[in-house]
């Protein structure tokens, strides 16, 4: 359905009541999805979604892969997973997070929704309140293999699985790569040797599914595919500055409405802490755009119309940022300028202000307007 709110002027669409909008290429995410699916062989795909499916909206980016056959979804918390089974009835959810409190756990039991069990005290808990319902709760055993963040550690999982097993419904075992973004990292095949070691340990639980591949971790190879890929960030665009696989395609696009020209003289400061001296007359845009919305404050490159580019000047503040447009003088209130996607990608952008893609996409605020596109057309 399109929408009747968005105007279209000779560079991007746009909304009048927005003062900045992250465009969203659901076209671009459909092909990043079914890219990965067929690198994956007969690997099944699960993505991740969560926090909010990096910052582009879960339930429009959710329905979009619903569309192309995705049943399996990865969320981090249990009302991420609660609000994603709202979209359609008999997907298959998991919580990465695992279960955190008996309320949310009896409400991710009675959905179906698969509890990513991560330590002996989610373990026993969650015994403890299915045997309490007579219930027997859907989980996933995550197994460490070197990242050292959550899960069982290798010479506890027969000892766990033999535990829980009599006691809930193991879908799938799981651990996660550290370093697939580096095809070149020893990391990667020791996790793999670690993860097979326990594959056959416990090779006679024929019922379990194994995954190991995140978005890289798909592309390091059939051996790292198993059961199940659980691609994130390269579904949504993100780090492709680090991929040299020809057919996956940019998502997002952010801009800015300019909403204040003014000429200023040399000597003439702008922002806080007057940090900014104008060494010449120029002429400055202000941008509806601050580190409310996503843009980090530490963000000093460029911005973009056309083939023009533009400088921050003075710091970024809360809710605005001002760019030097001395170089092109027609420039007008109203007029939309590019923070990233077709002129400069979001790894370069976010390189720019020292951090990664994702942070900057799952940081995106809540007053930045999400437009979806599919094939040059806005829908709801």
């Amino acid at each position: 359905m399109k929408s009747n709110s968005l105007q279209k002027n000779n560079y991007y669409t746009i909304n009048e009541n927005a003062s900045s909008i992250l465009f969203i290429n659901l076209k671009g995410i459909r092909k990043n999805y079914n890219f990965l699916r067929n690198k994956a062989n007969k690997s099944e795909i699960g993505v991740s979604i969560k926090a909010n499916a990096y910052g582009l909206g879960f339930k429009k980016v959710c329905t979009t892969l619903i569309s192309q056959g995705c049943k399996t979804f990865f969320v981090a918390s249990a009302n991420e997973g609660l609000e994603t089974i709202k979209i359609k009835k008999n997907l298959n959810v998991y919580v990465l997070n695992g279960n955190t409190n008996k309320r949310t756990t009896l409400s991710l039991i009675k959905k179906r929704i698969n509890i990513v069990v991560n330590n002996i005290k989610q373990l026993n808990d969650l015994i403890k309140i299915s045997n309490q319902i007579n219930f027997k709760a859907s989980c996933a055993i995550h197994i460490d293999t070197g990242m050292n963040r959550l899960g069982f550690n290798m010479n506890e999982a027969e000892k766990i699985l033999n535990l829980a097993k009599q006691n809930l419904n193991i879908s799938l075992i799981m651990s996660h790569l550290s370093c697939s973004e580096n095809k070149l990292s020893k990391m990667n095949n020791l996790q793999l040797r670690k993860f097979l070691y326990i594959k056959k340990k416990i090779n006679n639980h024929k019922n379990f599914k194994f995954s190991l591949a995140n978005s890289n971790g798909v592309l390091l190879g059939k051996k790292f595919h198993f059961n199940l890929c659980r691609p994130g960030g390269l579904i949504y665009g993100l780090n492709l500055g680090n991929v040299k696989e020809r057919g996956l395609s940019n998502v997002l696009t952010l801009k800015a409405k300019i909403l204040q020209i003014r000429l200023i003289n040399r000597g003439e400061h702008v922002g806080y802490g007057a940090e900014y001296k104008s060494k010449k007359k120029s002429v400055v845009a202000t941008l509806g755009i601050g580190y409310a919305d996503g843009l980090p404050r530490s963000f000093s490159g460029t911005v973009y119309y056309k083939n023009y580019k533009f400088p921050i000047i003075g710091n970024i503040s809360m809710d605005l940022c001002t760019i030097d447009i001395s170089s092109y003088d027609k420039l007008q209130i109203g007029d939309w300028v590019e923070v990233f996607g077709n002129s400069v990608s979001i790894e370069k952008f976010a390189k720019n202000c020292d951090t990664i893609s994702y942070e900057i996409s799952s940081k995106i605020g809540t007053r930045v307007k999400r437009v979806y596109i599919d094939n040059g057309e806005e829908v709801n």
